[in-house]
């Protein structure tokens, strides 16, 4: 692999020294320049053309991380990393922003010799994947740009508890925002059904994720909840830093259980959490979509569910509209994925499942 150049953009000088002394740990990776502002980065982008840039969400001046973001998208478009501080406000600036084309985020540093440890490294990995990833400009809602933005008061008040026959779970990491911009909210209305979304992310980030997914469709998205029970026509995201499973609860429904057990395949939530917990399920099918994404989880969970002996239709998306095709590409290898995707076609083959077309 050649040496993969990168922009680094902070307000902050002390900043942009710490995520260069980070970047250049790994002699892979090279950076070609810093910027101080909007406008900075926006002159360096064109003069360095760098093969990826990390930026700053807060940053002085007319211009914040986010209209940085949309001119590089608009004007010179290269993968993006954004650099966010751990607030709730930030939050619902990430999702903003990886909405828009942003590749992933990672947190600015702590101080804590741990905590530089931890995200010298995932920073070093996501830089690496970013240069080799697929660049998807634009904001993913205009692929649905026929549906309008639904107010959560015109959607159904009532919906019917879940007690047996199908369960959907859509799976996802790197990428998996933006592409679940594209898939819910296309999801038909009257799915009889529940669907799991399990997005890796951190605490409080899933909550703004699931609020931005709730605006868009028709069908209701929201974080679980310890305990709740399933209802069809309800979409439940994983919290952040949480695995969640799948329990009956002794009245024939189904019940959400989150636990705080350790991190599998390196992440929490975990696709495959979810999934085992799926097995011990009785009276249900199961229609699995995995989604762009770093790493192979999910993969173990689909092998598992099809040889105990569960009815299961798996759909992986192509590699040809995701960000990053590991996720994908290790269900596939299972043997036990029943179709390819692209991303567009991606609601209308859940849907088909139930005798329906995607919502429209």
């Amino acid at each position: 692999m050649k040496t993969v150049k990168v922009l680094v953009v902070d307000d902050s000088a002390f900043m942009r020294q710490t995520i260069k002394a980070m970047i250049e740990e790994d002699p892979k990776l090279e950076v070609v320049a810093t910027a101080r502002d909007g406008k900075d980065a926006l002159e360096k982008l064109f003069r360095f053309k760098p093969d990826v840039v990390t930026l700053d969400i807060i940053l002085p001046g007319d211009k914040d991380g986010l209209s940085v973001l949309h001119d590089i998208m608009e004007l010179l478009p290269t993968p993006t990393i954004m650099v966010s501080g751990a607030s709730y406000e930030n939050a619902n600036y990430v999702i903003e922003a990886i909405s828009s084309g942003a590749f992933d985020f990672i947190f600015k540093p702590s101080g804590k010799p741990s905590d530089v440890e931890r995200i010298e490294h995932e920073l070093q990995v996501k830089i690496k994947q970013a240069a080799v990833s697929r660049i998807r400009m634009g904001d993913p809602s205009r692929i649905i740009d026929k549906k309008r933005e639904v107010n959560v008061s015109s959607k159904p008040l009532t919906r019917v508890p879940f007690s047996g026959s199908s369960i959907v779970l859509i799976g996802t990491s790197t990428g998996g925002p933006k592409a679940l911009q594209s898939v819910v909210p296309c999801l038909n209305s009257k799915l009889p059904a529940p669907v799991l979304i399990v997005q890796h992310m951190p605490p409080r980030f899933t909550k703004s994720l699931a609020d931005r997914l709730d605006r868009l469709s028709s069908l209701k998205v929201s974080e679980a909840k310890d305990g709740e029970v399933l209802q069809q026509g309800h979409c439940y995201v994983a919290p952040g830093g949480r695995h969640m499973r799948i329990e009956e609860n002794g009245y024939a429904q189904y019940k959400v259980s989150l636990s705080d057990s350790a991190p599998v395949n390196g992440v929490r939530p975990s696709v495959d959490v979810t999934l085992e917990s799926l097995e011990e399920l009785q009276g249900c099918s199961f229609v699995i979509s995995i989604l762009t994404g770093m790493g192979k989880d999910g993969a173990k969970g689909i092998l598992d569910l099809c040889t105990s002996g569960k009815k299961v239709h798996a759909i992986a998306e192509s590699e040809e509209t995701c960000t990053v095709f590991g996720m994908p590409k290790a269900a596939i290898e299972t043997g036990k994925v029943n179709e390819i995707q692209p991303l567009h076609n991606m609601a209308e083959a859940i849907c088909s499942q139930f005798g329906l077309q995607g919502d429209e």
